[in-house]
């Protein structure tokens, strides 16, 4: 045990923040093998969090949580230490180091430690992370359905649940709009003007707001662009309301600021304070364009801002709020029969209801990789959480049927590869599947050119793919898809239909790997296709930008004209 003095002397540095002189205390009195718990833990702490950290720094730190954790018979000690493993692991790697092996040990600790106490709040929301990492669909489901169902009232958690089962086939249509009235209430309400004691009628113009968190290096941009760059500017006054954490808005490898009238980047506002802007400021209709994507910003449209308040472009589901009164959709993706699962009311745009704005590279036809390598080869850029069980099954069987035939992936956020390649390795395909490093291709153009490798693109499901579909149409290479049963599921769907490539469109899951395979017999086929699509992709609702424009304008006015 250590004396009084010894104790407040750590104390009180730790307090001050004076980390490396704490670090120096800690190794003169003790060493790594005799520590106790908690000085291990606090010397992690003060490895990681201290000024000018090196590589070094952040391995001793991760031994100090893992010296900690093994000593450790406490419960709260152990769940503390196990937490800031997780975190640090994941927050750092590569960026300094490959922490893959650090990331695999906090598994086994997690596993260890649910195992010894049961559930635990702080221990199974830093689980969600970790399995997030790991893709593990299972597992994920089962701490979250354990959060919700131990009455968390982590709004984070909330949301994350909701969004996460657009990843599987477990809920229908009605669980999510049963779930949707439940989740309102963890919501708070703000403070309000009546929307009588705000005089409309003086704005010159209708005065539109788009709120969003991702209007910064983030696909979300592809969209919103064409759109405010089309609006009838005679008629709309557009607002960009930015809530999100990028701090130099300059170095957005796609600024959209300067497409809006007027820009209001309120990152770094409460929500009480956004409300108070957004009513002052009189704007008559209030796009969100974020859903359960964000969980601290979301309750805004909770509130009675502006006459009108649609969701668009963002979290394509239900959300729940009475106050968010119209999802914009287009026939393709909600049916008639099923407006009474969306609390929102059903706002149809007449062709698409998403438009793509496409690049500014010159497009090169790309001539068929089949023909260079004499075998098929597909490809997939979606987030790797999206390649559920049910797509690793059908694309497995579509590999494996196709001799020589390879599979490219590449996420478009941080996961750990080796997990897909696992999930790949039962069904024994393994050897046609490429994982590329999502780092090595940085900007947009080495992303773009990637497709010129593909033969073939293949859709994800139930979660579709949206912008990478988008993507992969403009550079000429088609996307196989699967028919949906919600919003989200039928966002392929749509983009097909609307793109006149209703072949690439399957029904069920054994029709989207014979067509794959029929193409594979069938080269000229796939050619014919490839150059239709070339050709025709750009004349269609899925670029055309002022007839999305007009479409967005018609429906927008349908359900609000003060004039």
């Amino acid at each position: 045990m250590l004396n009084k003095i010894i104790e407040d002397n750590i104390r009180i540095l730790f307090s001050e923040k004076k980390y490396d002189k704490l670090i120096k205390e800690i190794e003169k009195i003790s060493t790594f093998e005799d520590r106790v718990p908690g000085m291990s833990s606090i010397l992690g702490i003060c490895r990681i969090l201290k000024i000018n950290r090196s590589k070094q720094d952040l391995i001793l730190g991760l031994n100090d949580f893992i010296n900690a954790f093994e000593k450790s018979n406490d419960k709260n000690l152990t769940i503390e230490v196990l937490c800031n493993f997780i975190s640090c692991s994941l927050n750092n790697h590569q960026k300094e180091l490959d922490l893959l092996e650090y990331l695999s040990i906090a598994k086994k600790m997690f596993r260890k430690t649910e195992k010894k106490f049961g559930y635990h709040e702080k221990l199974f929301i830093h689980g969600v992370d970790l399995y997030n990492f790991f893709c593990e669909h299972e597992k994920l489901k089962l701490i979250l359905s354990s959060l919700v169902l131990n009455g968390t009232k982590s709004k984070s958690i909330l949301c994350t649940y909701g969004f996460f089962n657009n990843y599987l086939y477990d809920w229908d249509k009605e669980d999510y709009y049963d779930y949707s009235l439940k989740f309102k209430k963890f919501f708070p309400t703000y403070e309000t003007k009546k929307l009588n004691e705000i005089n409309f009628d003086n704005n010159k113009k209708i005065k539109i707001g788009f709120v969003s968190c991702d209007f910064i290096n983030h696909s979300v941009s592809y969209n919103t662009k064409p759109l405010l760059e089309n609006l009838d500017k005679k008629k709309f006054e557009t607002y960009g309301i930015y809530l999100g954490k990028s701090s130099d808005i300059s170095n957005s490898s796609y600024d959209i600021t300067n497409v809006f009238d007027k820009w209001l980047n309120l990152k770094n506002h409460s929500n009480q304070q956004i409300i108070n802007i957004i009513q002052n400021e009189k704007i008559e209709i209030l796009v969100d364009q974020m859903g359960l994507t964000q969980a601290t910003r979301i309750e805004i449209f909770k509130n009675r801002i502006s006459p009108k308040q649609i969701s668009w472009n963002a979290f394509c589901n239900t959300v729940g709020f009475d106050n968010i009164d119209y999802i914009l959709v287009d026939n393709n993706l909600i049916y008639e029969d099923e407006q009474q699962f969306y609390s929102e009311k059903i706002l149809r745009l007449k062709n698409i209801w998403n438009c793509h704005s496409g690049f500014e590279f010159e497009r090169k036809k790309p001539s068929l990789p089949y023909k260079k390598n004499n075998f098929l080869t597909f490809g997939s850029f979606n987030n790797f959480l999206k390649i559920s069980d049910d797509v690793v099954d059908v694309w497995s069987k579509i590999l494996k049927k196709i001799k020589n035939s390879q599979l490219i992936l590449k996420s478009s956020y941080k996961y750990d590869a080796s997990s897909i390649l696992r999930k790949f390795k039962k069904k024994g395909v393994t050897d046609s599947i490429k994982i590329l490093n999502r780092e090595n291709y940085p900007n947009v153009n080495e992303h773009l050119n990637l497709y010129n490798s593909i033969d073939i693109s293949l859709d994800t499901f139930p979660y579709n793919g949206v912008t990478t579909s988008f993507e992969s149409l403009w550079a000429g290479v088609p996307v196989m898809s699967l028919k949906g049963f919600n919003f989200n599921s039928r966002c392929g769907e749509s983009i097909l239909i609307n793109g006149n490539l209703n072949f690439f469109l399957a029904s069920n899951k054994d029709e989207y790997a014979e067509k794959c395979i029929y193409l594979s017999e069938n080269i000229e086929k796939l050619e014919f296709e490839r150059d239709k699509l070339f050709n025709n992709i750009l004349n269609t609702p899925l670029f055309d930008a002022k007839n999305f424009a007009d479409d967005f304008k018609e429906a927008v006015l349908s359900i609000y004209n003060r004039n």
